[in-house]
């Protein structure tokens, strides 16, 4: 939507600035700085439980940090405004995480007891699917370029179809059964997608 809005701006930056808190938790999960625990005995998404992730995924903290990438953006691109839109971009992914992640989401993200937020649609793993994917595709068809529709959709949809199983637990048990297992996943999809998306855009 942002490149659509300002048409000069260049994929990239934004694709990694709406990706930018899963590839910075992987990253602090593998250091040991967050901390995530998979019940590997259960595939299904709402089973992962995060139990600290305050630098990647809080609304205030992390997206205080965010201006970091957010600066050296700008300065790499020469523009302000570039700035902005991938600061912009990262503070939407909390927003969408909103929507379907239990209540886990800190606001702070500062030391001490914090409140946490979240909606819960993960509770609900086939309407998550299916919910996901539909907005996925609205937003595609809403601002990619007509002639980008088919290689976006259908990349979002092998990616999507790829953890299918965390949705519908075709599984006994979880594949990816330990946090550092889980994050380099995580980190490989997320570079996979910009990587898709950058090129299909």
């Amino acid at each position: 939507m942002l490149v659509t809005l300002v048409p000069a701006s260049p994929v990239i930056p934004i694709a990694v600035g709406v990706a930018w808190p899963d590839l910075v938790w992987p990253v602090l999960v593998v250091m040991g700085r967050e901390h995530v625990t998979v019940n590997r005995k259960d595939p299904l998404q709402r089973s992962i439980r995060f139990d600290s992730y305050p630098f990647s995924h809080s609304l205030v903290l992390s997206n205080l940090f965010t201006l970091v990438p957010a600066a050296i953006v700008a300065l790499l691109y020469e523009s302000v405004l570039l700035g902005v839109l991938f600061w912009v971009a990262a503070f939407s992914h909390w927003v969408l995480d909103l929507v379907v992640h239990l209540p886990d989401l800190p606001v702070l993200g500062f030391g001490g007891k914090d409140r946490t937020l979240g909606f819960g649609l993960w509770q609900y793993p086939r309407t998550a699917f299916v919910t996901e994917y539909i907005f996925f595709a609205a937003v595609v068809l809403l601002t990619a370029r007509p002639t980008a529709f088919v290689g976006v959709l259908s990349g979002g949809l092998c990616l999507h179809l790829l953890n299918a199983n965390s949705f519908f637990g075709f599984s006994s048990h979880n594949p990816f059964s330990t946090p550092t297992r889980l994050a380099l996943i995580t980190f490989v999809g997320c570079v996979g997608a910009i990587a898709w998306f950058t090129l299909a855009w």
